[in-house]
């Protein structure tokens, strides 16, 4: 190739690596907030027949070396948050979708105070009885079938009544049978502020052809279990244990169900079932109780709680493309039994006036070791 030529070759080659490097630079200056110093363009030589003895190649090599060194890696540094400017979040399951003071409930009345942190917070949720009560039967038969003393479990009662004349005699009836108990931190009593129920006349409508008595008793359960999951998760245990206050509990459950937790952590379960019936025995992650108790707090007053548990999880992994019984399916590997069952219902009288309860759970065995 003639000199001429391959000088003019080489003059282009200069000046298009020489655009594409300011090109570059001004990126770059433009990504870090304009924070560089600029620099002023060093003068073109007009006569380039003038600078014949310039060695072009070795500018050329010059530039090419300088585009290596720069990054064209996106900033992606931490900044600061601006004052007053609005931040969003939107993981996989939100941790505050419920409004008002239900993010961090407060009790109207209390006795004792379970500390943070614990392993496994069990929640019982309690309310009058037409002349009977299983509560203390319950709780004798969880504190005496611990039996493994490594777990870090308590147990917190919610009374779903605002009766000050029946609040007090529960709390003395407590304090005399488990007086050391609630001193060291192993139980507490609570009972949500008179604000809290609604006037039942004005949010209820019949449905499922339930009359509204049934209606009112199954919506109540929804906000009760709410206000006990929200205050529970409050105490940033890692379990809840959801509870009925008419059972009794197999010798060394509290074993066996942190076994099978820590056998499944690795699992996106919704619950592990430790009993087959109803709301009893479900062991739920802490951090997924406020997006449950929001689904809840959606439905309180349409539907009852057993069937809201299988309609959050089918919200999340049932198609409208395929049927019933492949959305069982599933919806139940979201929801895995643990065999034999843990927990056993025994009472008969039902907190809903007039109703006979006597559903018993076969698979229980009394001896969980």
């Amino acid at each position: 190739m003639p000199a001429v030529l391959l000088r003019k070759r080489n003059i282009w080659l200069a000046a298009a690596l020489f655009y594409v490097f300011v090109f570059v630079y001004y990126f770059d200056f433009l990504s870090t907030g304009g924070s560089k110093e600029v620099r002023k363009a060093e003068p073109v030589q007009e006569d380039i027949q003038a600078q014949e003895d310039v060695d072009v190649e070795t500018e050329a090599a010059a530039i090419i070396t300088s585009l290596e060194s720069k990054s064209f890696v996106a900033n992606v540094k931490d900044e600061p948050i601006v004052p007053g400017e609005k931040v969003y979040f939107h993981p996989l399951d939100p941790v505050f979708p419920l409004s008002g003071d239900l993010k961090a409930p407060s009790p109207g009345f209390e006795l004792g105070q379970i500390p943070k942190n614990a392993d496994v917070v069990i929640g019982i949720p309690t309310v009058k009885r037409q002349g009977v009560s299983y509560l203390s039967q319950t709780i004798d038969s969880l504190l005496k079938n611990q039996v493994d003393r490594s777990v870090d479990s308590r147990i917190l009662v919610y009374v779903g009544e605002t009766d000050e004349e029946f609040l007090r005699d529960l709390s003395r009836s407590l304090q005399s049978s488990y007086r050391k108990h609630i001193e060291d931190g192993i139980l507490q009593l609570i009972s949500p502020p008179k604000s809290y129920y609604p006037s039942w006349e004005k949010v209820l409508q019949s449905s499922f052809n339930d009359a509204l008595e049934r209606v009112k008793w199954r919506s109540k359960q929804n906000l009760d279990q709410i206000f006990l999951m929200m205050y529970i998760y409050n105490l940033s245990p890692k379990y809840y244990l959801m509870m009925e206050d008419d059972v009794i509990a197999s010798h060394g459950y509290i074993g066996a169900i942190m076994k099978e937790a820590n056998r499944r952590s690795m699992e996106n379960y919704f619950y592990i079932s430790f009993c087959n019936l109803g709301a009893i025995g479900k062991l739920f992650r802490a951090e997924t109780l406020p997006s449950y108790a929001s689904f809840i707090h959606t439905f309180w007053n349409k539907k009852p709680l057993d069937w809201l548990q299988l309609d959050y999880v089918a919200s999340a992994v049932c198609s409208y493309d395929e049927n019933a019984q492949q959305c069982n399916k599933r919806r139940e590997l979201k929801m895995p039994p643990h065999k034999p069952s843990l927990f056993q219902h025994i009472g008969s009288v039902s907190s809903l006036q007039g109703k006979t309860q006597n559903l018993k759970d076969n698979s229980f065995k009394s001896d969980a070791i």
